[in-house]
């Protein structure tokens, strides 16, 4: 194992797990119940999802992460309730932050809902570690992005930053907790690109697998040049999981995805592949004035490589064969 990398072994822990029942969240669980932890998952979702609903080490609260009086009966019943905490709980999709009527809704859950947390935790000895989004480094064109790169955001004219912002806030208000909260870690981990089995078609990889499973041909907003690393989920959960056993001070960040790069016309063409579709050819339209994304989004991971021992190990095409199976 490099050098750096310490696992923090013990029978048992409880964790606490936020936003439980979403994609990242079902994925993570499984993965905690297998290493042998007492989960309590906490989603806004009235009910558990089937991955985990009968597993008997996990406990699931519904509830909102805003609600303080909740937050602290349910989630926080003692002040040193969970050895560590997955902090999952967003909002998340462009459409959402781009929608006027939800703007002010992601900006409270994403600040406001992780600032509850965090002042509960305060005095305790628990790890809590962040998943925030690659969004962070915004427009930056200078690729790969390595964690302490700048932010090069649009204006706040420009709703689809928002997002970017929010978690930009709360990752200040870790890396300061980890720094004046004796007891307390902090870990911020960055996902760059996530697919895999479960993932709802508002993303890229689940949109185009739900077109080629009803016989539609992937949509390409503009000409497809756009390159992405795309990262399968079974990684990244490795990723956190090493990233949240890792003794440390203060607050670690990591960027945590697949540096292989695929234009976007390239993947819709792999996907036609996967599906037995070659023959058919994905379809190109105008995204519209509006709509903005990066050229390039690739991760500069070696310092999950040097701490970690870790990096992305699935192929791009393995895993779409894998997610595709389970939407068939």
């Amino acid at each position: 194992m490099s050098d750096g990398f310490t696992r923090h072994f013990v029978m048992s822990e409880k964790i606490l797990v936020t936003g439980a029942a979403g994609f990242i969240g079902q994925h993570l669980i499984d993965r905690l119940t297998q290493d042998g932890h007492d989960i309590t998952a906490l989603d806004i979702k009235p009910n558990a999802p089937a991955s985990f609903a009968d597993d008997p080490n996990v406990t699931y609260i519904s509830g909102s992460i805003l609600h303080e009086e909740f937050v602290d009966t349910m989630v926080f019943p003692s002040p040193r309730s969970y050895d560590r905490i997955f902090h999952l709980a967003a909002i998340v999709g462009v459409h959402r932050y781009e929608n006027p009527d939800d703007l002010l809704y992601v900006i409270d859950v994403n600040i406001n809902g992780t600032k509850n947390l965090l002042e509960r935790v305060r005095g305790s000895d628990t790890r809590f570690v962040y998943t925030s989004t690659s969004e962070i480094f915004g427009r930056n064109p200078d690729v790969p992005w390595a964690e302490d790169d700048d932010r090069v955001i649009g204006p706040p004219s420009e709703s689809r930053w928002s997002y970017s912002a929010t978690k930009a806030v709360c990752e200040h208000m870790i890396e300061n907790i980890g720094r004046t909260a004796p007891g307390v870690s902090g870990t911020i981990v960055r996902p760059f690109n996530l697919y895999g089995p479960g993932q709802r078609p508002n993303f890229v990889i689940p949109k185009f697998l739900d077109l080629v499973s009803r016989g539609e041909v992937p949509t390409v907003y503009g000409d497809g040049t756009q390159r992405r690393c795309f990262t399968y989920i079974d990684d990244f959960v490795q990723g956190i999981v090493r990233a949240s056993e890792r003794d440390h001070d203060g607050t670690e960040t990591y960027n945590l995805g697949s540096t292989d790069e695929i234009e976007i016309r390239e993947l819709a063409n792999l996907v036609l592949d996967v599906a037995g579709m070659d023959e058919r050819e994905p379809e190109f339209v105008d995204p519209g004035d509006d709509h903005e994304e990066p050229d390039r989004r690739i991760p500069d991971v070696s310092r999950a490589r040097e701490h970690l021992d870790w990096e992305a190990t699935t192929p791009l095409r393995d895993g779409l064969e894998m997610t595709f199976k389970q939407i068939e």
